[in-house]
């Protein structure tokens, strides 16, 4: 996707330019870096950005930036007229859930780390689609987005169970249900148990993100890069659909322990513990699997159907299994 960058007229890319989001997100802190340069300053506003301190106790400053994201909204925010709001790092308590509704309104920290602080029993609830959040922690809440925010986009941000589209364990003997589809892209971003999609569908891009137990999906298909999972992570109880998937981690039963590998999936140099990678007899690989390790059992080469490969993978014996031939 492309932005138009229009808050100012120097920088690593100038005003008018059209962006992607790696630009934006480092004219963004470009444009972060100047004001924090200038805070004694009287610069706290732009026609494209809102300056929002933290002086206050984490009420007031809650008060501060519930106040700037209204006023956000006052700037016609569009697909042409982004508006950044600018947060410094503090602590943030909200007296009810903040609801991040408004497309083209971007939250970030003013310093690009994780040091935005919603502290107290309320958390923040993503229901616009085009919007970009960066360092943001909620700490052990749910950091919740909606379903099916395909141009979402966050960086460093932290959450509790369930946050990015996570959902909890149906109760035993209720019917399961589907839940959150998430289809945005997230980046270096930490979550607890059945975070990024858990209990529903990751179907995003995840690059360098945390997760817990039955984390990344309970079908997954998208791109999944330098990820770690706990136990039953990525479709550890149902399918990787498809997608491509480099360098992840699950522990026990990960993925898609129980269900199928299909085609059009790629896992690559992952590592699974005891009971992954479609080990069950009634499961199914149909996708290839490249220099993956299983560090309890063997790869379960019975399981292959059509094209489904394995490829140098590693054993708990430490041997290389390749496609119905273990050396």
């Amino acid at each position: 996707m492309a932005y138009t960058f229009k808050t100012r007229a120097f920088g690593p890319n100038a005003k008018g330019d059209t962006l992607s989001f790696e630009e934006l997100d480092d004219s963004l802190l470009f444009l972060s870096e100047s004001i924090a340069n200038n805070l004694t300053s009287s610069i706290n506003r732009g026609k494209n950005f809102i300056l929002v301190d933290s002086d206050n106790s984490p009420e007031l400053n809650a008060l501060n930036l519930s106040s700037s994201y209204v006023e956000a909204k006052s700037l016609s925010p569009s697909i042409n007229n982004r508006v950044s709001v600018l947060i410094t790092p503090g602590k943030y308590s909200f007296s009810s859930e903040f609801k991040v509704d408004t497309q083209y309104i971007d939250l970030v920290s003013l310093t690009g780390d994780c040091d935005v602080f919603i502290t107290g029993s309320n958390t923040l609830n993503v229901t616009a689609n085009d919007v970009y959040l960066r360092g943001i922690d909620v700490y052990t809440k749910n950091f919740t987005i909606g379903d099916n925010l395909n141009s979402l986009k966050m960086k460093s941000c932290k959450g509790g169970a369930n946050s990015f589209g996570g959902a909890t364990d149906p109760i035993i003997g209720a019917t399961a249900s589907i839940g959150t589809l998430v289809t945005g892209k997230f980046i270096d971003c930490e979550g607890g148990d059945n975070s990024f999609g858990g209990n529903g569908l990751a179907y995003g891009t995840f690059l360098d993100c945390i997760g817990g137990d039955g984390s990344f999906g309970f079908d997954c298909n998208g791109t999944f890069e330098n990820c770690t999972g706990g136990n039953w992570s990525f479709a550890g109880e149902h399918n990787i659909e498809g997608g491509s998937f480099k360098n992840c981690t699950g522990k026990e039963n990960s993925f898609a322990s129980i269900g199928d590998i299909k085609v059009g999936s790629t896992l690559e140099d992952c590592t699974g513990e005891k009971d992954s990678f479609a080990s069950s007899p009634t499961s199914n690989i149909e996708g290839n699997l490249i220099k993956c390790i299983l560090t309890s059992g063997s790869f379960s080469e019975v399981n292959i159907i059509n094209s489904g490969s394995f490829t140098l993978c590693i054993n708990e014996e430490n041997k290389v299994q390749t496609t119905n031939t273990t050396t």
